[in-house]
Formats: structure tokens, sequence, C-alpha cells
């Protein structure tokens, strides 16, 4: 074999990841590798230990952003084996579930995890996921894409307490008893990714079953329905496509839609981002259906971001506030028993936009302790982006809107990457621990 020389310039990457060529079989190497070469990908591109570059303000705790898991991470560590496969040899799916209120339905947060998770180790998109039309229900679609609507909708959301209706995991529905309505989907342009597709799935209700939906038939392969759901393979990715949905003639009845979910490819990542303007705990407790579809969505992974909403007044009870998660969390686990679940604590922010809410305190506190209690992770923002009265730091720099509240775009992406940073970080440290890749198994030799 011929001298081998590894020439790493990454000091970090110099001390830990360098191995002996000879000391692996031929399989063993192509393993190892590839874990390797993963590794080495990661810290090579990385800026003061971060993966994705983050403007350095000097409020904000870089060095405190980090997963935290006060319980076991029994949960944690299945996602990051099947993230391990993925990663290493591109086979398999992994589906993240992203709930909140409107940090989250504004697109532009989840929407950068979303990207940013899809090109981890090269080309990793398994499609878009959860759309609905929120233009029905008068409300701001996420950046990435619309639908636009033909037809008489009536709209219902989670945290509308006069209404009632069906609702699932999306926390928001819209109901026709029109002859014929139709919804076409039309990805954004500006999307650095390609979220064309040529399957979809549409969520439903209709008990009657007298609404059929449809698509063109010369896009058409096949379409086979359950009475939740309908799966759609067409002959073509497309980035825009109508869905009819037409009643039977003289039939009586509705047809509620509760989402759609898109997909580009079997293997790779799946994001669904789910988040409704205003939403709290208990607005999802009232999603009759969120088990049934939460199951249909097959999680390895389910970040919650509620609470920012909970603790907005003076009346905030952070055992009330407890209660609400555990319940929902049994819903979680019910739907599926392995998935990891993350925390996202709440970021500092006003009341009214005049007083700090020091509720965000007791919210990071409780989430530490439902976090040990159900073996769940946190990614504490609340101290990362500096703690008590922040935001008057991160609106002063353009990162925060005026409300003190809810941040521009430049902060959502900046929260995104950071997020994005301690999430993958602490894959990295699952791969050196488990595959035992450390400076006492690589070295760098020159043979002579």
């Amino acid at each position: 074999m011929n001298d081998t020389i590894w020439n790493i310039k990454n000091e970090r990457t110099k001390q830990a990841y360098s191995l002996k060529l000879e000391a692996c079989s031929l399989k063993k190497w192509s393993l190892v590798f590839g874990l390797l070469l993963f590794v080495v990908l990661i810290s090579s591109a990385q800026e003061n230990s971060y993966l994705y570059h983050v403007n350095q303000y000097n409020f904000i705790r870089t060095d405190l952003n980090e997963m935290h898991y006060p319980g076991t991470r029994k949960y944690a560590d299945i996602f990051n084996q099947k993230l391990e496969k993925l990663a290493t040899s591109g086979e398999g799916r992994i589906n993240i579930v992203h709930i909140g209120g409107s940090h989250i339905q504004a697109g532009v947060y989840s929407g950068q995890m979303r990207t940013r998770l899809q090109q981890l180790n090269g080309e990793m998109n398994a499609g878009w996921g959860y759309m609905f039309p929120y233009r029905i229900s008068r409300t701001n679609s996420p950046f990435g894409y619309y639908i636009r609507y033909n037809g008489r909708w009536q709209s219902f959301r989670n945290v509308e307490r006069r209404k009632s209706g069906t609702l699932g995991v999306g926390g928001m529905s819209v109901t026709t008893s029109a002859p014929k309505a139709e919804l076409t989907i039309l990805l954004e342009k500006e999307n650095q990714l390609d979220y064309s597709f040529n399957k979809f799935r549409v969520y439903y209700q209709n008990s009657e079953r007298n609404y059929k939906v449809l698509v063109d038939s010369a896009l058409l392969v096949k379409a086979e329905q359950t009475d939740q759901y309908i799966d759609f393979e067409i002959n073509q990715y497309v980035d825009s496509l109508k869905i009819t949905v037409e009643k039977d003639y003289n039939s009586s009845g509705a047809f509620t839609l509760l989402g759609i979910t898109t997909e580009s490819a079997p293997n790779g990542i799946m994001y669904h981002s789910i988040g409704v303007n205003g939403a709290h705990v208990p607005a999802f407790l009232r999603c009759q259906l969120f088990e049934e579809q939460l199951a249909e969505l097959k999680p390895d992974l389910v970040i919650l971001g509620l609470g920012i909403n909970d603790a907005y007044g003076n009346k905030f009870s952070q055992s009330k506030f407890e209660s609400n998660y555990a319940e929902l969390i049994a819903k979680i686990r019910k739907a599926a028993p392995n998935t990891a679940i993350i925390f996202t604590s709440n970021n500092d922010s006003y009341l009214y936009r005049r007083y700090v809410n020091k509720n965000g305190e007791k919210v990071q506190d409780s989430m530490f302790k439902l976090a040990k209690r159900f073996d769940a992770g946190v990614w504490d923002l609340y101290s990362v982006m500096g703690g008590l009265n922040s935001i008057v730091l991160w609106q002063k720099n353009n990162l925060a809107q005026s409300d003190k509240v809810h941040f521009t775009r430049e902060g959502y992406l900046l929260v995104a990457d950071l997020f994005f940073n301690a999430l993958v970080q602490d894959f990295e440290k699952y791969i050196l621990t488990n595959n035992k890749l450390t400076s006492s198994h690589f070295e760098i030799e020159e043979r002579q």
C-alpha cells in the first residue's frame, strides 16, 4: 500500500478524525469512511464551531447554543441512528413534525430548518410535507407555496373557541357543501430547493361519501382511498396542480379538507411545518383527529414550539401549562411511541409592547421539567437569545419586530440557523460517541 498522508487543515479535525487505512477491512473501512467524511465535511465547514455562519451579536449566547437532555437520550438516539443511516448511505426516510403558533405559520423559521436539514449531506429532499389553503381562513400563507381556491368554503381554526368542527393534526380545516370547488397548489419559484412533487395525500372527512377528489386524468397514475385520506401518484413532477372536489348529483352533505402533504422522493427528510397563529397547547388538544393523523405522518422527531401564547398575560399558570403539555405529549407518544421530542423554549417577549414578560422564565423551567419526565430534549432559545429583556436588543438590531414578540425575516432565519447548528452538533456528538471516532482511534501518521 502506498504511503498515505492525511492533511486536514482544520485543527479539530486533525486531532479527532484521521485514521489508519490498514486497520480496517474493506467493508468496515467503507462504513467508517462514510462516517468520517460526513463529520469532516461538517467540521471543515464550521466557523467558530458552527456549521452555518451565525452573525456574532454580542448579546446572543452562542456558548449556550446546545441541545439539553435532562432525562435520558433514548428517543434522541433512535432519531440520530436513523439520521446517521440516511446521511451516510442515502437510504431511509426521516419525518419531522414542527408544531407551533405564528412563529411557525409564517414559514420562514421552519422553512429555513427544512432547507438546512435537506441539504445536510447532499440531496436529502423528500418533499415539502404538510400544506394547507390558509387563504380560505383569511390568514397568511407560509413562505414557499400558496393555494388558490374557487367555490364556497368555510374555515375553522383551533383557536376559534366559538366555532366547532373537525380538526386534524394541522389545527385547521375548511369545509364546502358546494357542488364543485377547486384548490390549486402553487410552489414559489424563490424556494432554494426544488419541491416539485409526483405524489401527494389529501386528508379529508366526508361521512356521506358523496364527494370525489379529482386531478387531471392525463396526469393520474393511481389513487388509493381510505376513510381518512386519498393518496395520489401522477406521471410527472409538477410545481403546480389543480385539485377538484366534486359532489355527486342531487346529494347532500359536506366535504372537509384537513390538510395536504406533497412528496418528491421515497428517501430523505420530510419536514412538516404546522403552525396556527395564536395557538397555545389547549388549541391542539381540541383537534379530535390529532393522534390519528400524526400517526399517519410517522414522525421520527416532533418539535414543539408552543408556549409563547400560553404565557402571554398576567394569569399564566405554570402548573396548568405543564398539565396541558403532558396531555399533548401523551397523545404524541400514543401516535408515535418511539418518536423523539424537542421543546423549544419561548423567545423573550413583552406584554402589550410595554411590559417585560417574565413568564418566559417559567416556561423555560416547565420545559426542562417536562423534558426530564418524558425523556425529551430542550433547545433553550430563551437563554441563547440573551435571556430576560434581550428582545429589545434584537429589535434594535432589526431582528425583532416592534411588538417585541415576533421576529423579522432576518431574525427568524437567524433563530433557525442557531437551532439547526445545535441539532447538528448534537448529531455529531452522537456519531463520535457511538462509532468511537475519537483521537484514541484516529491519528495523523506519515508512513515511510
